[in-house]
């Protein structure tokens, strides 16, 4: 999975500027795929050279000209290759993973203050996700799949969080 794969997804189902696919991908995706305008537009522009998209200039009164991406039977292709393509091995990186796995450097309060701020990120997340799901009940059954998983994860990483902090509060409470 690369940006191109997920750009091009978002292109088979509608044309849009690249604009659109940042507002898609926080939309939709993001939790599980995250990419800024810097990596958005340069992927644009190879795709475009590469002939996997065309670019249509629509002129704007009083803006400037909005540039819309099509996916060419090229890039039709290409995606379908990768839809069939075998599945890449899932990697997570955490960095809060990274520092408690070298916890025994820093103080239990350290710890707490780092679980504490993801405990606010994934709770966001929640709420963000919840309400996507209650905003679009009708939502294509394979996007929505998605969507739960993130619910899931999230609560799961609520629950982890709290069951850690809990712990940290007993071990500290047992000094």
């Amino acid at each position: 999975m690369n940006i191109q794969n997920v750009i091009l997804g978002f292109l088979i189902e509608r044309p849009m500027s690249g604009y659109d696919i940042k507002q898609m991908m926080e939309n939709s995706v993001s939790y599980f795929f995250e990419a800024s305008y810097g990596a958005i537009y340069p992927a644009l522009k190879r795709m475009e050279k590469d002939t996997l998209i065309e670019k249509e200039v629509i002129q704007q009164e009083g803006k400037p000209n909005k540039n819309l991406y099509v996916i060419t039977l090229k890039g039709k292709e290409v995606f379908q290759d990768y839809m069939n393509s075998p599945l890449n091995p899932t990697l997570i990186r955490s960095d809060l993973l990274i520092r408690i796995f070298f916890g025994k450097y820093t103080s239990a309060d350290k710890i707490m203050e780092w679980l504490n701020i993801e405990k606010e990120k994934a709770q966001a997340q929640l709420d963000n996700l919840t309400s996507i799901d209650e905003k679009y009940p009708d939502m294509d059954r394979h996007k929505k799949i998605t969507l739960l998983y993130g619910i899931d994860e999230a609560k799961f990483t609520l629950g982890w969080i709290e069951k850690e902090l809990d712990q940290l509060t007993l071990m500290d409470k047992g000094k």
